[in-house]
């Protein structure tokens, strides 16, 4: 078995990109340049939601391998929730607006894939929604 370097997968089209988000959470990517990608998402020391979007053309596929997510999901201006743990997973299709709460502690991979075209628009009028939304991680509540 060959290691590849970064420069030589950079050749095949694909790019890793880390980052710290602002909410404390780790990020490490490995991007393609067909608009795909791999995610490995650390959370923060303390629970949170992330930033509510929609992707127009991609699928989103979701897989909790620790701790505790949950999915905020609005479809037809109804908000529903939807809670995974460990080796729970979850397809998004496109056209869904939703957000995501890691509990502390979790480790979550997520695979985005269908378009080449840049697909993240935010979706503030459900982040708004979510703004006084907890979790415990033993009561999960629906509306």
């Amino acid at each position: 078995m060959l290691k590849l370097t970064d420069k030589q997968a950079l050749e095949f089209g694909i790019q890793p990109v880390h980052h710290q988000m602002d909410n404390g959470e780790l990020r490490f990517r490995l991007t393609r340049d067909t608009g795909s990608s791999y995610i490995l998402t650390l959370s923060a020391e303390q629970s949170g939601w992330q930033s509510s979007h929609v992707h127009l053309r991609k699928r989103e596929f979701y897989i909790v391998e620790q701790g505790w997510i949950v999915l905020a999901l609005r479809q037809s201006e109804q908000l529903t929730f939807r809670r995974l743990g460990p080796n729970d997973s979850f397809m998004l299709p496109p056209g869904l607006p939703h957000n995501v709460y890691l509990s502390e502690g979790s480790v979550l991979h997520t695979v985005k894939y269908g378009s080449a075209d840049a697909d993240w628009e935010a979706a503030p009028e459900l982040d708004e929604k979510l703004r006084h939304e907890t979790f415990d991680g033993k009561t999960f509540f629906t509306r």
